[in-house]
């Protein structure tokens, strides 16, 4: 089933979209939510929380990717399952290395007026994104939507990690300049 038809589902309130999303999406979300919590107890519970939470937030959310914005509501939810984890002093996961990586380049979302000022942000870095070289992009979308291992991502691109590496602080270089030219820092 494509991506319109699911959204269609969702936006017509079927309950067949939750099944279709994850037959074609499922795998993924469940991949990303483990690499975040290194649980696969914690993860099957992370991607079941994302499910609900991705049915509430329709008809109102209509995006325009359906892999990319269940890939953020995944990343969301483990995220937030990693805060109480980490509240009962317990685990650790990739990230908190991916995040520090971006955490002096993007503005932190209590710094913006509110979910308005959050959408400009998230069209800013993605016509950013859409600067790019393929390769650039999916090595960033890699690690910071999917919080990929960087010795992961050296792998399926067939490169060093040092490589990767490199092409990430470059890619967060030329971040952060697009940023400040466009007014965000």
């Amino acid at each position: 089933m494509d991506d319109q038809t699911i959204l269609k589902l969702f936006a017509d309130r079927d309950e067949r979209a939750i099944a279709a999303a994850q037959a074609q999406y499922g795998r993924g979300c469940y991949q990303i939510a483990l690499r975040v919590l290194n649980s696969k107890e914690d993860a099957e519970e992370a991607v079941n929380d994302m499910w609900l939470r991705v049915w509430n937030t329709f008809p109102s959310a209509q995006p325009d990717n359906l892999l990319a914005y269940l890939s953020a509501a995944t990343r969301n939810c483990a995220l937030d399952k990693l805060s109480l984890r980490k509240t009962a002093k317990r685990g650790g996961g990739e990230r908190t290395a991916a995040l520090d990586e971006l955490a002096e380049i993007v503005p932190a979302k209590e710094d913006l007026e509110e979910v308005l000022n959050a959408k400009m942000l998230q069209s800013t870095i993605m016509q950013f994104l859409d600067g790019l070289s393929s390769d650039a992009r999916t090595i960033f979308v890699e690690r910071y939507t999917r919080l990929t291992p960087v010795s992961e991502i050296a792998g399926k691109f067939g490169v060093s990690e040092s490589k990767v590496k490199i092409t990430l602080m470059r890619v967060r270089k030329k971040l952060k300049t697009y940023l400040k030219k466009e007014g965000w820092l």
